[in-house]
């Protein structure tokens, strides 16, 4: 029994251990800019609307596929996931900008509705981001479908008069690897894009 209790408080130990260095990982790779990293690439969206960085791995969602997965009738404009599709970011026009509303009235009016709606849903943070000039307000939640859960962070832009909804969402178990880079990612939005494009061509950095 003694050999037992050794035995079990030293995987203890190497769990705890393991854990304090992946926080620690997290806490680093977080602090740098998502443009700094590797393996991210610049979207076009909106036909040069606007730009944003993606991680490269990831590739637009056929149409088809779009109007399976998304089946009301505010399927997403743009959808761009891993090969699994349990990360996603999706992208929706949701008319224009104008008037006294800005964005962040938009968001805590979308956040209010959508809690008196998704009667199960658990929501948590919410928060501005700032791309450049252009404040992108977020809020995020775990949804529940089925046999399952999902961590959606919705957020929303203005670009040249128009309103923008961006969502990402992946299953909940990986929502703590994945929200900080999600984060990381609004911070990259441009308005139009500042340098020469052709069509919708990508850059990997």
């Amino acid at each position: 029994c003694v050999e037992t209790q050794q035995t079990m408080n030293k995987d203890n130990h190497r769990d705890s251990l393991i854990l304090e260095l992946r926080r620690k990982y997290k806490q680093e790779q977080s602090a740098v800019p998502v443009r700094e990293r590797k393996g991210f690439k610049e979207r076009i969206l909106y036909g040069g609307l606007c730009t944003i960085m993606l991680p490269a791995y990831m590739q637009d969602m056929e149409q088809k596929d779009r109007l399976a997965k998304y089946r009301n009738l505010l399927h997403p404009d743009v959808a761009v996931t891993d090969g699994n599709a349990d990360a996603t970011f999706t992208f929706s026009s949701v008319g224009g900008a104008a008037g006294s509303e800005n964005p962040e009235q938009r968001m805590e009016k979308l956040r209010a509705d959508m809690r008196k709606v998704w009667k199960q849903a658990v929501f948590y943070d919410k928060g501005t981001v700032m791309a450049g000039e252009i404040p992108v307000p977020w809020m995020d939640c775990r949804t529940f479908c089925l046999d399952t859960s999902l961590y959606c962070l919705l957020f929303l832009f203005a670009v040249q008069g128009r309103l923008i909804l961006g969502n990402f969402h992946c299953r909940f178990p990986e929502y703590d690897r994945w929200k900080p880079v999600a984060l990381g990612v609004l911070e990259t939005i441009e308005e139009g894009g500042g340098h020469e494009r052709l069509s919708d061509q990508d850059r990997t950095v």
